[in-house]
């Protein structure tokens, strides 16, 4: 898992499921429903975190890829 995931999981999404479920246990009246949709946002949150930390990790890796080649090429073209 990658810093910002973490630092995602910690400031935003564990104290928004917590707060979503204590909101949802104050209403007695559509308790089961109010609780579906609750859970339902957490795990596409969580889902969009992995999706989004895993194309980061992609193109972090692509960058320093790149970089090397740059940085071949400016080599190559210093010896000449």
């Amino acid at each position: 898992m990658v810093g910002p995931s973490i630092i995602f999981y910690i400031i935003f999404a564990v104290p928004y499921i917590f707060v979503m479920y204590w909101l949802v246990k104050q209403d007695k009246k559509k308790y089961a429903w109010g609780l579906a949709v609750v859970t339902i946002i957490a795990l596409l949150a969580i889902y969009v975190s992995q999706v989004a930390s895993r194309n980061a990790i992609e193109n972090y890796k692509q960058h320093q890829i790149d970089s090397r080649k740059i940085e071949q090429e400016q080599l190559q073209d210093s010896l000449k």
